[in-house]
């Protein structure tokens, strides 16, 4: 029978749902490698999904790390419900700290992340000398929950970590999927295993945009089974009779569970020679002394430790794994082939496997580290980017995600804009429409009502902030400029000593450069800088010159126009002028 007081009892409903507004802004992330931050706005609530960092470029001299800025999510900060992290790596979590330390809002991450969190958060308390309360919400990879009103689904997904999930937040427009950075790999262990029906389920309901990560959408046919490791080093380790040295990524987890496959299967005793304490690797063999469920599957007859290292009665039969971040472990390997580690040298008989591809921002100590390897007489396997897949979504599996989720809007995340166009490439031949297919840049704000897109978009201010040891945003583009003056031209400091009152010359200028040129070969320019500051400082002495601020500007300023025109070269130049009383 028909029911007219039930219809239209539906149809207010739809009125009132449809009053949704969506708004979708990445704050990092796109158009470059790592530093992933993603906000997503649903009415007046903000979520933030994964708060990342990236390796500097090989022309910010000092700087440790960059971060999104986050002077939006600051402006914001009583909009903001939670921060979501979708797994345990550096690029998608290690921002979180100085977030926090501004706006400490509810964290919610998958049990194992969590964990991971803990441990970093300790870390950066310890380092940056605060106090943040941490406020953390494990949650199941399975979970269905609602934040601040709004529900929020989460389903697993396969990469390079366990307990990795994808996020779905339900709107009245359609769910807004975001799959993080992960591979189709139907033979993953526990713990790494995606749910492709959880999947399916959400994409029935009905999905406006679905975002999917584009770094490897280049690549043909899916990423599985080209990420493993196993058939590619195990004839090393059959044919091995002395130590074996491995180096690997603390964060993929994986890959480290194949060594210790390899290492079981060979009767050997693994040591985890992990440098930092904190890498994830050390961090998750510490949290697994005290976990019910085990993440690294490794008995304790097969787990040796660092006093077996340079044992004879051991040390033929170890399996050394070299762990750390993209970074450090580099710099580790070059301190183990100078011999500054005091435990672990090299010798005739090791067998060195290098399974630590090179990222962007490590290049130069990845390769130094490398060539230095080959001048050992060691036995070097190194397996190259181009040998060793990374657990990002290849042409196959990207096809898989968007015939499982089938999006109204697709977006292309994570990558170069290049690998953003092939992604798109992708999205069209599985049939989305091209005015679908929004690929967007840091900063630009793309909102939904009423289940289609407002036409515009927004510009949310977004820059970088460089991390130079403890100190956060102290390095501007100034500080970088002076730093790549000093490495490449040197530095000539100036040195005065004038009367406090009469402002008159009391010792000899003494001129110093460092890095600059050789002064016996240039006398000649000293005695011209020496003259130029001390005109200086004579004409400030004639006019009453209460203030030396403007004399030392103007003696740079001045040396810095000869210097250049005599050599061709720009140092930092420091004027440097002590008033005494005489």
């Amino acid at each position: 029978m028909y029911n007219s007081t039930r219809v239209n009892e539906n149809n207010e409903v739809k009125k009132i749902m449809k009053k949704d507004t969506v708004s979708f802004v990445a704050l990092g992330g796109q158009a470059e490698n790592g530093k992933s931050m993603y906000v997503f706005e649903i009415n007046d609530k903000i979520f933030v999904v994964d708060t990342g960092f990236k390796f500097p470029e090989q022309d910010k001299l000092g700087v440790d790390i960059i971060i999104p800025g986050f002077e939006y999510l600051k402006e914001n900060a009583k909009r903001i419900a939670a921060i979501i992290i979708t797994h345990g790596h550096d690029d998608v979590m290690q921002g979180l700290g100085y977030i926090l330390d501004e706006i400490n809002v509810p964290v919610y991450a998958p049990s194992l992340t969590a964990d991971l969190i803990k441990v970093m958060m300790e870390h950066y308390n310890k380092r940056n000398r605060t106090h943040i309360e941490l406020k953390l919400h494990p949650v199941s990879r399975e979970a269905d929950i609602k934040i601040k009103g709004v529900n929020v689904s989460f389903f697993p997904l396969t990469h390079s970590i366990p307990g990795s999930i994808g996020v779905a937040f339900e709107t009245s427009q359609g769910y807004i999927v975001y799959t993080g950075e992960s591979i189709i790999d139907f033979g993953a262990p526990d713990g790494f295993k995606s749910n492709l029906q959880r999947m399916m389920d959400i994409g029935n309901k009905g999905v406006l945009a679905l975002l999917v990560e584009s770094s490897y959408a280049t690549r043909d046919g899916y990423t599985s089974p080209k990420h493993k490791l196993t058939n590619k080093i195990e004839p090393i380790f059959e044919d091995t009779n002395g130590r074996i040295i491995i180096s690997a990524y603390a964060q993929n987890i994986f890959r480290i569970q194949e060594i210790i496959e390899l290492t079981k299967k060979y009767d050997r005793k693994l040591v985890f020679y992990g440098r930092d304490a904190y890498d994830n690797t050390n961090a998750l063999v510490n949290l697994e002394q005290h976990a019910s469920k085990k993440v690294l599957n490794i008995p304790k007859e097969y787990l040796g430790n660092e006093e077996m290292i340079g044992d004879p009665r051991w040390d033929d039969n170890l399996v050394v794994l070299v762990t750390g971040t993209s970074r450090s472990i580099y710099h580790d390997l070059c301190d183990i082939i100078d011999g500054g580690d005091e435990r672990l040298k090299l010798g005739s008989t090791d067998t060195i496997i290098v399974v630590s591809p090179v990222l962007p921002g490590t290049e130069k100590i990845a390769n130094k580290a490398q060539n230095d390897l080959y001048r050992t007489n060691a036995k070097i396997h190194i397996l190259q980017n181009k040998d060793l897949y990374s657990m990002h979504a290849s042409i196959e599996d990207i096809k898989v995600y968007i015939q499982t989720f089938k999006p109204k809007y697709y977006l292309p995340i994570k990558g170069e804009y290049q690998h953003f166009v092939a992604n798109s490439h992708i999205a069209k031949k599985m049939g989305i429409d091209d005015e679908h297919i929004l690929i967007t840049d840091n900063g630009e704000k793309i909102t939904f009502e009423n289940g289609e897109r407002v036409a515009g978009i927004e510009e949310v201010p977004v820059d970088s902030i460089m991390i130079d040891g403890i100190g956060v945003g102290d390095v501007g583009v100034k500080v970088i400029d002076d730093r790549i003056m000093l490495s490449q031209d040197g530095v000539v400091i100036i040195g005065m000593t004038v009367d406090e009152t009469t402002r008159e010359i009391i010792t000899a200028t003494d001129v110093q450069t460092r890095g600059f040129i050789y002064l016996k070969d240039a006398e000649h320019i000293v005695r011209e800088i020496t003259a130029m500051a001390e005109k200086e400082v004579e004409k400030a002495a004639e006019n009453n010159v209460a203030d030396l601020t403007e004399v030392r500007n103007t003696i740079r300023d001045n040396v810095c126009h000869y210097i250049l025109k005599q050599t061709g070269k720009r140092p930092v130049v420091l004027p440097v002028i002590i008033e005494v009383k005489n």
